[in-house]
C-alpha cells in the first residue's frame, strides 16, 4: 500500500481548502439597506421594499414571502393591498456578501409596477448589504389609517402612539389577534408595543392559505 508523508498530506488538504467556494451564511432577519427582512423559526421569510425617486413621484413598493432554502430562496412578491393572484411576481433571494459584509441579493422575473423608474429587479440581481442585524421574526404592513400601539395585548392598554397605512413593522411575537412589533421612522425614532392584527395587511400570498 502506498504511503504519503504527513507534510504532503497537509499540503494536499490545504490546496483542497483553497479551491472550495466559501458559502454565505443563511438569510437572517435584518435591515439590508432599506430592504426589511424577517425570518421566523420555521424559516418563513417575509420582506418589504419601498423606495422612490423624483420627490416621491415614482415609487417602487412590494412585499415578499418565501421559505428559506439553499442556495437560493424562492420568493413571491406583490403590492400589500393587492389580492389578485395575476399580479404576483416570483423571483429569488440569496445570501451573499459585499466587501466582507453580510448581504442579500434579489432578482424578480419582471419589475413590479412603478419600479422601472426607481430600481430594476428583473435585469440582474440587486444587492443589499446588512445595515442592522435583527431579532424580529417577521415583517408586517399596516393597513389601517391609524394602528395604535398598546402596552399589552389588550384594547384596555391603548397608547397615543400609532403607525399608519403602509408603515412596515418588525414583528417579534404574535398572539391570537395581536402582534408585538416595532416601527422605525425615517428619522430612526423607534416605537414598540402591541398592535391588533386586524390593522395589518395579510402576509400570505394572494390566493394562498
Amino acid at each position: 500500500m502506498r504511503t504519503y508523508s504527513p507534510a504532503l498530506l497537509l499540503l494536499a488538504a490545504s490546496a483542497a481548502l483553497t479551491v472550495m467556494p466559501a458559502s454565505a451564511a443563511p438569510i437572517t432577519s435584518g435591515d439590508y439597506d432599506g430592504l426589511l427582512v424577517g425570518v421566523d423559526k420555521q424559516g418563513v421569510l417575509t420582506a418589504y421594499y419601498e423606495s422612490s425617486t423624483g420627490a416621491g413621484q415614482f415609487s417602487c413598493i412590494f412585499f415578499m414571502r418565501g421559505k428559506v432554502s439553499e442556495p437560493a430562496t424562492h420568493i413571491d412578491t406583490w403590492f400589500p393591498p393587492d389580492r389578485d393572484t395575476d399580479n404576483v411576481i416570483s423571483g429569488t433571494m440569496q445570501a451573499t456578501s459585499e466587501n466582507g459584509k453580510p448581504a442579500v441579493s434579489a432578482r424578480l422575473k419582471e419589475d413590479p409596477p412603478g419600479c422601472w423608474n426607481v430600481q430594476h429587479f428583473a435585469a440582474e440581481p440587486v444587492s443589499f448589504r446588512l445595515a442592522e442585524q435583527g431579532s424580529w421574526q417577521a415583517i408586517r404592513i399596516v393597513s389601517a389609517k391609524k394602528a395604535y400601539f398598546h402596552d399589552q395585548p389588550s384594547t384596555a392598554n391603548r397608547r397615543k402612539a400609532y403607525a399608519v397605512d403602509g408603515n412596515a413593522l418588525r414583528v417579534f411575537e404574535t398572539q391570537p389577534g395581536w402582534v408585538n412589533a416595532e416601527y422605525v421612522s425615517p428619522e430612526r425614532k423607534r416605537t414598540k408595543g402591541w398592535i391588533q392584527e386586524r390593522d395589518l395587511y395579510l402576509s400570505g400570498k394572494p390566493g394562498g392559505k
